[in-house]
């Protein structure tokens, strides 16, 4: 199947946003659920909300709305259709400047992990352009093998990404003047098909550590990872994780915080006083996410009433 290249601006991004909003949340049993908007089924972001709710659910009802990510909740939150989300601080910067004031004007409940820029590539490697055969022991391989080891190997490549990689993506193409040429993928699943047909040269997919998704490859797989070997600028860092399962150690990826955010609600409202009770019993109970039987990300926490210069809920900045 021939891949046809999305245009990645952020109208499109908001399209693509409003087309995958879900119909129906997980549960909707009761009208005074707090429905988070989260991420793919067994991905972090899905994973925290299900912690959020197994820790907070008696205090506060909690509905898990799925999407494919930070982009999608945006989306949901400006139409009214999840009350609060899970986004990377740079989506949530990029798409809100002098854009949407419905995403302008959302505030912190509190910060989570950090989201890495996971990049896969084939340990084979791929053809290029066509080279001498006088320099060939067989005559049949006409084309040199480049294999994609660090993201300054990536310079005019085609790269299927998954999810808000593609306006991470764009921007870092355009920082750097890279020239990468962007497929967005529907899922991880249609990324890594593109990869081992050859359409694309590395996948961009992001998450929290250890990413399910990338955390399933095993070393006969064919696949690989990638570093991030470019200095990054604020509000991103240089995270350091390991994925043995791909003999990837101290591997250094782009980082960028997450938020949980929420629509600003009156705080002695109805909504308000929901928001407030789940800010509270995360906060209260946090200890418990961090040393109890719950996702690594919770670990991650270190400041908890940090929240980037966006206005803190019931707090101001």
């Amino acid at each position: 199947m021939k891949l046809i290249q999305r245009t990645i601006t952020l109208a499109a991004l908001a399209l693509i946003g409003s087309l995958v909003l879900p119909a129906v949340a997980e549960e909707t049993s009761s009208v005074n659920a707090l429905r988070i908007g989260s991420g793919p089924e067994g991905k972090v972001y899905e994973l925290l909300v299900r912690d959020m709710r197994t820790m907070c659910g008696a205090e506060v009802p909690i509905v898990n709305v799925p999407s494919i990510g930070g982009i999608p909740n945006l989306m949901m939150l400006s139409a009214s259709q999840a009350d609060l989300g899970i986004v990377q601080l740079d989506t949530l910067k990029e798409i809100g400047r002098d854009g949407d004031e419905n995403i302008q004007n959302l505030q912190a409940v509190m910060p989570l992990h950090t989201n890495l820029l996971h990049i896969l590539s084939l340990r084979s490697g791929f053809k290029v352009g066509e080279i001498p055969k006088s320099y060939l022991w067989k005559s049949e391989d006409t084309r040199e093998t480049k294999v994609v080891k660090k993201f300054s190997d990536l310079k005019g490549l085609r790269i299927a990404a998954v999810g808000s990689t593609s306006l991470l993506g764009q921007r870092l193409s355009n920082q750097y003047g890279y020239g990468l040429q962007l497929f967005k993928a529907e899922s991880d699943d249609e990324a890594v098909k593109w990869l081992k047909e050859g359409q694309v040269q590395a996948i961009f997919t992001d998450g929290g550590w250890p990413l399910p998704s990338v955390a399933r490859h095993k070393m006969d797989s064919g696949m690989q990872m990638v570093e991030y070997d470019l200095q990054p600028q604020p509000p991103f860092s240089i995270v350091k994780r390991n994925y043995q399962n791909l003999d990837a150690f101290n591997l250094p990826f782009l980082g960028s915080p997450n938020l949980l955010v929420t629509r600003p609600f009156k705080p002695n409202g109805e909504m308000g006083k929901r928001v407030a009770a789940l800010q509270n019993c995360l906060l209260k109970h946090l200890d418990e996410l961090q040393e109890g039987r719950f996702h690594a990300a919770w670990k991650e926490i270190k400041a908890p009433t940090q929240t980037y210069d966006v206005q803190r809920f019931g707090k101001g900045k």
